[in-house]
């Protein structure tokens, strides 16, 4: 006791030394209400309790205002104490840097430029930060600084910006605490592993900790990174408990008497349980965090059991770790085991109090996403090989696969799916070589016929009678085969029926499934040489939208390391909660794709339901907490028919067909329902439109719409998710009871937290000639920086009958946000349209009449009419980093011969103000920043080598095409470029052309009107005079006819050309 008394004092002499420098700093600090609107915690939680037990809440509201600037004080000087230094074990050691919250408010600037200021004031003590918030008005934050750099920065030259201390309670996420407290199934599991010593079996519990930027963890260094920390938590127990030797760890580091004296015991290092007034009476007198502390860390067990448990998970490219709560299977809660719940929150609070975290979370469960119906689900099979979902998904008219009729169902493709299990013997999976190289972490086995990966090293590789997994499977790729080789049509094939599946089995036994960690699913299911580009997850955790420390983990992910992965998750199945959020986690993350469930057709609908215009009433509604639309998109998902498990038997198939050759096979297929399906029904379809872009139905920018017209491409997982919510169409019905229940009174609407962007419709997504007449151009994955824009001037051509609306989408995968941001996005980009003559009007994305500062898919939909011309414009409007981004421009687009004529200047309404862009990314059109070139003369040449040997000796970095080139097309040679355009003017800098190779839509009009060809060239000082020689245009077309073609356009223009 004396030990814990002595550190305490420490503690206020060192706070009774910082008080004059937070007397000066506290006018700077952010209030409460400004922390709140940027960060939801727990210490709101306590606030909103607070004010709800209060019988005068002007006063509780003032009271809440003083305690936070307690909480401040609190903080500020809790990064001065020599307690720090000794968990270190090093008095001597440099000032030890804390987390801080810093928002800059310098009007007019970018995130990036506010970053940049904030790192010239900050200098060398600065290492990285974590985005907090970025808007027009201000730009936030999380650093890892001295204290004395904070004094010493505001003393000079910080006018424009707040600041907090991150104080232990305001790093621990909202709501955890009390979903330990109320989980009347709290159950860690015991821990396992594989041959390999990985993690068999994942646990109902966990705590997910992110670090401050900089600290560093990754997979070689979490374990490291972790227990140092976890150490330091069992040395401030040690201090509470006065005794060095009641706990030990054998990851613990040796303690001495007279370190531990100068560490301040976990009590006294927490603000809400600290022995300041106002902060220690803020909470009733039997605190939750009090009660934590005294019937866990400091009970007399001190929780040793549930350290020795631990078991640490790397969370990949994040600076963070996940701490999984084991407990063996005997053990009760008074034996300082996880089963405690109060160990756990104890461990929650000794996490909080150190420097190097970020935040604290704790882990909830997953579930899947089915939704269990109380009516009969048996109907009468009618039509083999025709199932509704296909239709619905590709074309949205009756028994229409126009898909399907162009051999796009998925094949060569694979779908990756994890969850409970998966009946590979069913005919809807089933192969007759009953190989089993195909099982393993590792194993893959591409000439299956339909499984061709089964990762079975993380769960047990069962499936339960009926089970969730083999129906998901099903719905996405599905296709009968009685005997394991002769494939014929199904009652329930799925949408992609060509497709393969790669599966992980999640399952823990009969009763949930488990979460494997983002890193361990995408690898596993997407190595680099074979794996899937689709992955579907039918399953979630409930943090009613609010951004999650999972979310942090698929968006890096997806952003920075699987860039070609489409990920497909369903949004939930708790639409009946009405008044509240209730989409799920993943569905919530900013760059997954989240799917409602819409209703079925025919035979696959109950009497009185109303069809694919209805949504189910069960379907989990957004948007997220911090506004963002979601769900995503609808497909069907209700009284889906799937394959249906049975353990029991091998072959199970289509129940009651009679067979002479295969006999009865029984019930092989079942009705299923929930959003589960619906997910797997997006992600067929995403498998044909990678097969679509694998067969070459697209040239570079332009989709053609026939099968190798074009090259293949490899769509990014932003190019993918554009297309399919460019083309979903507005659902007219509502959000009906189901089963056959009324329509619920109720808003339903294009961009709502309900349909999303609307019901799929691949169709509308890319040409397919013979069944549309649509005119596609996609870009994919194009880089832009912070103030620039983009131009792309289309021309709308409705002269061949085409009868589409114009329709543009964009799509970006963002930066991971901070765990609880209530302004998630990070990366702002901006798409708006503008009409060229006429009304000159201009169109902003996703219902709105300004542009959306929210999402991370932007949309515009518009009317148009033969002879339109349309500015549309992607803007970097507030970036903190470089963007790639995804462009998806459909409707009645001028043809291919006319696409060049569209190429016009770009106008930048705000100039980058940081380092000018690459060369890669610069737009051709934008003007340089040097002087402007100085001369200009006349050259025409007869070869490309000519044409590159005039353009060096003139020093010529530039060059117009002349306005008496009526021949559309163009040659690249080297790094030359010469555009027909039809008698408009353009310039095209040889900096951008690398990627482009030798050919650019080079498409050629042999009825050109003027023989005569003038290149108008640019050089940026006098240079020796090269007299013109007229070319004639057949001269040109000779020359021209011999080059090599280079197909190969898989790589796209990373130029910021108008198309």
């Amino acid at each position: 006791m004396m030990k814990a008394i002595t550190a305490f004092l420490l503690l206020l002499s060192d706070m009774a030394s910082f008080a004059i420098a937070t007397e000066t700093l506290f006018k700077n600090t952010i209030s409460r209400e400004h922390f709140s609107s940027l960060l939801r915690t727990a210490f709101e939680d306590e606030v909103t309790l607070h004010l709800a037990h209060s019988n005068n809440r002007q006063l509780s509201q003032e009271y809440s205002e003083q305690v936070w600037l307690d909480l401040m004080n609190h903080g500020l000087r809790w990064t001065q104490s020599a307690h720090h230094r000794a968990l270190r074990d090093d008095t001597a050691a440099s000032e030890p840097t804390h987390p801080f919250v810093w928002c800059s408010q310098v009007p007019n600037k970018s995130g990036l430029e506010r970053l940049q200021i904030l790192e010239q004031s900050l200098g060398s003590s600065l290492r990285r930060s974590q985005t907090v918030s970025n808007t027009d008005e201000e730009s936030c934050f999380i650093i890892s600084v001295t204290s004395s750099t904070i004094e010493s920065t505001y003393e000079t030259e910080m006018s424009d910006s707040s600041f907090t201390p991150l104080v232990d309670i305001l790093k621990i996420a909202s709501g955890g605490v009390s979903f330990i407290l109320d989980d009347t199934e709290w159950q860690p599991t015991a821990a396992s592993a594989d041959g390999d010593g990985q993690l068999k079996t994942t646990h109902v519990a966990s705590i997910m900790v992110d670090l401050i930027p900089g600290e560093g963890s990754n997979e070689v260094n979490a374990e490291t990174t972790a227990t140092q920390i976890l150490n330091d938590v069992i040395a401030m127990v040690q201090a509470s408990l006065g005794n060095i030797g009641t706990i030990s760890s054998s990851n613990l580091r040796s303690s001495n008497n007279e370190r531990l004296s100068n560490i301040v015991p976990l009590r006294d290092a927490f603000s809400l349980t600290s022995n300041d007034l106002h902060l220690s009476s803020f909470t009733d007198d039997e605190s939750v965090w009090s009660e934590a502390l005294l019937n866990g860390f400091e009970a007399s067990h001190g929780c040793k059991n549930m350290f020795d448990l631990l078991q640490v998970r790397e969370r990949g490219e994040i600076e963070g770790f996940e701490l999984l709560l084991n407990a063996a299977a005997d053990t009760v809660e008074n034996e300082g085991t996880a089963w405690n719940k109060y160990c756990v929150i104890s461990l929650i609070i000794g996490l909080s109090v150190n420097q190097s975290v970020q935040s604290v979370e704790v882990g909830r469960p997953l579930k899947t996403s089915s939704f269990e119906e109380t009516s009969s689900t048996t109907r009468k099979l009618e039509v083999q090989g025709i199932t509704n979902p296909q239709w619905i998904v590709q074309s949205g008219e009756v028994d229409q696969r126009p898909f399907f009729d162009n051999d796009l169902d998925g094949s060569g493709q694979t779908v990756g799916v994890a969850d409970a299990g998966l009946d590979t013997d069913n005919c809807y999976f089933y192969d007759s070589s009953n190989s089993e190289e195909f099982y393993g972490r590792y194993s893959w086995d591409m000439s299956q016929r339909k499984v061709v990966h089964y990762d079975d090293n993380f769960a047990d590789r069962l499936e339960t009678k009926g089970g969730h997994g083999t129906a998901v499977a099903a719905a996405a790729v599905g296709r009968r085969s009685f005997d394991g080789s002769v494939e014929s049509n199904g009652y329930a094939d799925g949408v992609a029926p060509g497709a393969k599946v790669a599966f992980l089995d999640i399952g823990v036994g009969s009763a949930a499934i488990s979460d494997p960690g983002v890193t361990r699913l995408f690898e596993s299911l997407s190595p680099a040489d074979k794996g899937a580009k689709v992955i579907n997850g039918s399953w979630g955790r409930s943090y009613y939208g609010v951004y999650s420390s999972y979310c942090k983990d698929y968006d890096t992910i997806l952003r920075d390391t699987f860039t070609d992965v489409l990920f497909v998750t369903s949004s939930g199945n708790s639409g009946g909660n009405t008044g509240s959020i209730t989409v799920q986690n993943p569905a919530d993350c900013k760059n997954t794709l989240a799917v409602g469930s819409g209703l079925n057709y025919g035979n696959d609908i109950r009497p009185n339901e109303l069809g694919i215009e209805y949504l189910a009433d069960y379907s989990s509604k957004g948007p997220t907490a911090d506004g963002r639309i979601k769900p995503d998109i609808v497909a069907p998902g209700h009284f889906i028919l799937a394959g249906n498990a049975d353990p029991t038997m091998v072959g199970e198939c289509d129940g009651g067909i009679p067979n002479a050759q295969y006999g009865g096979r029984g019930d092989g297929v079942r009705y299923v329902s929930g959003t589960s399906f619906s997910a797997p029904t997006v992600a067929g379809a995403a498998a044909i439109l990678f097969q679509y872009f694998n067969e070459g139905w697209c040239n570079t920018d332009r989709c053609c719409g026939t099968k190798g017209c074009g090259s293949p491409i490899s769509p990014s997982n932003s190019l993918l998710k554009a297309l399919l919510l460019n083309g979903a169409v507005p659902m007219t019905g509502g959000v009906q009871k189901v089963p056959s229940g009324a329509v619920l009174d109720e808003s339903f609407a294009e961009y709502d937290g309900k349909q999303g962007f609307g019901r799929i419709n691949l169709l509308n997504s890319v040409p397919l000639n013979g069944s549309n007449k649509l005119q596609l151009i996609a870009v994919n994955d194009k880089t832009i920086t912070d103030g620039d824009d983009h131009d792309y001037v289309i021309d709308i051509d409705t002269s061949n009958g085409c009868s589409s609306e114009f329709t543009v989408t964009l799509a970006w995968m963002d930066p991971a946000g901070a765990t609880g941001c209530m302004n998630c996005l990070v990366n702002d980009l901006d798409l708006y349209v503008e009409q060229i003559g006429g009304s000159s009007m201009t169109f902003y994305p996703n219902g709105l009449s300004k542009r959306d500062a929210k999402n991370t898919v932007e949309r515009i939909r518009i009317n148009t009419s033969n002879g339109d011309r349309l500015r549309v414009v992607v803007k970097a409007t507030n970036l903190v980093s470089e963007q790639r981004y995804s462009l998806a421009i459909s409707g009645c687009l001028a043809d291919d011969i006319n696409m060049s004529r569209s190429i016009e200047t770009v106008s930048p309404s705000r100039e980058p103000t940081s380092a000018p862009p690459s060369k890669e990314t610069m737009s051709p059109s934008r003007e340089p920043t040097s002087a402007s070139p100085s001369k200009r003369q006349l050259v025409s040449c007869m070869s490309p080598d000519e044409c590159d040997e005039a353009r060096k000796q003139m020093g010529i970095t530039r060059m117009f095409v002349g306005e008496n080139f009526p021949t559309y097309g163009c040659f690249i040679k080297g790094k030359i470029a010469f555009f027909g355009l039809g008698g408009s003017t353009q310039e095209m800098e040889d900096a951008d052309l690398p990627g482009y190779r030798q050919r650019l839509w080079c498409q050629l009009e042999a009825s050109a009107t003027n023989s005569e060809i003038d290149v108008l060239t640019m050089a940026p000082t006098p240079a020796p005079s090269i007299h013109p020689t007229p070319m004639q245009t057949s001269d040109l077309l000779t020359s021209l006819t011999p080059w090599p073609t280079n197909n190969d356009a898989s790589v796209l223009p990373t130029t910021s050309e108008s198309i």
